[in-house]
Order: structure tokens, then C-alpha cells, then sequence
């Protein structure tokens, strides 16, 4: 049985309640024991649907005035929570394009490398074959230096390829291991300039402000008095004419 599980929510409680004493034996102790939980298995639910969708089961559900549609699978799932006290585990992270891209190309490399051997090792082996022919060796002496010629060079290619392959994991390597230190890096200059930013906040929150009351007033007797304003000429009449004093 699997041991995928999903919530128990109380619409779905209510639905499977009227089920248990009706069920088959083996799918009703099932029922019964997984209603006392807030989880219920996902095989539990896929065979209540089965039994609805049988003659037998049909008949049953609808001689006790119950829906069979309501008993399919979707219809029973619905609103429910797959794994609810399962901790699934994080996705991994998204590579970066450029590591896609450097991936790619080298696996292309790789394919290149062992097609490159393949046809080293093919015509090394001919080319051993064609010139021990005139050496007078007999067939059996020429098919041996032929297959020697050939397991040497797939030797030497095959020591070759791992040597690329062993640069290539080791620069691989190395880019992680400075990615994961600029990384540091920038975590301990942003971690540096946030302390100082709170210790100078700190510093102007301590700060003593400016009691007021303790000012030092003037006297009143050192204040000079407001002058007067002007007091507007008076005008006097003479003749047709008037004219200030």
C-alpha cells in the first residue's frame, strides 16, 4: 500500500462517516481506523472509488440514499492537502545560465574526445595492419600487432581524457569555491557596514537633549522698550491749500 497520505478535512469526514458497516470487511476496519486520525492514506480513498463504481457498491450506496458520484475520486479529493505532516524536501537550486551553457560545451568536448580516440584507435590498428604487410609476417602475427597497436592508443586517449576530465572537475572546483567566497565576503561587508549603522544610532539615541527650562533668560529691565510708531503729521489749512506742520 502506498504511503502517500492527505488531510482529513471535515467535509470529506462527513461524506466517508455513512460508509463504515456497508464497506467490505478489510476496507471498513481500513475506513474506521483511518477516520480516527487527521490523515488518511491516498489508497484508502482510491479504493472507497473503486467499490463505489462496482454494481455491488452502487446498489448499496443507493439503498442507503447516498450519491455514488459523490464517492468518485476527484470528488472525494477535493479541498484536501497532500502530506500535510510530511517535510518535503527543499528544491534545489536553479543553475545559473552561464553554468548551463559551460555544462553543455563541455560535454560537447567530451563526445568530441572519445569520437576523436574511437578513430585513433580504428586507424592506428589499419594502419599497423597495412604496414606489417610487407614485412612478410604471417595473418595471425599482423592481426596481433594490429589489435596491440590499437589497445595502445586507446591507452594513451583513454589517460589523455582523463586528464582533461580532471582539469575540468578541478576548475569546476575552484569557481565554486570563489563564488562561495565573494559570497562570504559580501555577507561580512554587509554584516561590518549594518553594525555601524546601529552603533551610530545607538550613539545619537544616548545623546542628552537640550534642557530648555535651564536656558538663561533675559532680564526684563535689559530689555529696551518697543519704540512708538510715528504719530501721523497734522495738517493745517491755508488758504485753498493744505499744509503739513
Amino acid at each position: 500500500m502506498s504511503t502517500l497520505k492527505v488531510s482529513l478535512p471535515p467535509h470529506l469526514r462527513e461524506v466517508l462517516e455513512p460508509l463504515l458497516g456497508i464497506l467490505p470487511k478489510e476496507l471498513d476496519l481500513l475506513l474506521e481506523s483511518s477516520l480516527a486520525n487527521a490523515e488518511i492514506a491516498y489508497a484508502v480513498i482510491d479504493d472507497v472509488s473503486k467499490w463505489a463504481h462496482t454494481s455491488s457498491g452502487q446498489e448499496t450506496l443507493q439503498s442507503k440514499n447516498l450519491n455514488p458520484r459523490d464517492y468518485d475520486r476527484l470528488a472525494l479529493l477535493a479541498g484536501t492537502v497532500t502530506g500535510p505532516s510530511q517535510r518535503l524536501p527543499p528544491p534545489e537550486p536553479k543553475p545559473e545560465p552561464w553554468e548551463v551553457a559551460q555544462d553543455e560545451k563541455n560535454t560537447r568536448r567530451a563526445i568530441a574526445a572519445l569520437v576523436n580516440g574511437l578513430f585513433s584507435v580504428v586507424g592506428i590498428a589499419t594502419a599497423v595492419w597495412w604496414a606489417s604487410k610487407t614485412t612478410g609476417y604471417s595473418y595471425e602475427t599482423r592481426v596481433g600487432l594490429a589489435v596491440c597497436g590499437g589497445l595502445i592508443t586507446a591507452l594513451a586517449e583513454g589517460g589523455l581524457f582523463a586528464i582533461y576530465y580532471n582539469r575540468r572537475e578541478s576548475r569546476r572546483s575552484y569557481r565554486a569555491k570563489e563564488r562561495e567566497k565573494h559570497h562570504r565576503k559580501l555577507q561580512r561587508r554587509y554584516l561590518k557596514s549594518l553594525k555601524e549603522t546601529t552603533a551610530d544610532h545607538d550613539t545619537v539615541s544616548e545623546t542628552i537633549p537640550k534642557d530648555e527650562s535651564k536656558e538663561e533668560k533675559v532680564p526684563e529691565e535689559d530689555i529696551p522698550p518697543a519704540e512708538e510708531p510715528d504719530k501721523p503729521l497734522r495738517k493745517r489749512a491755508v488758504g485753498n491749500r493744505e499744509e503739513d506742520e
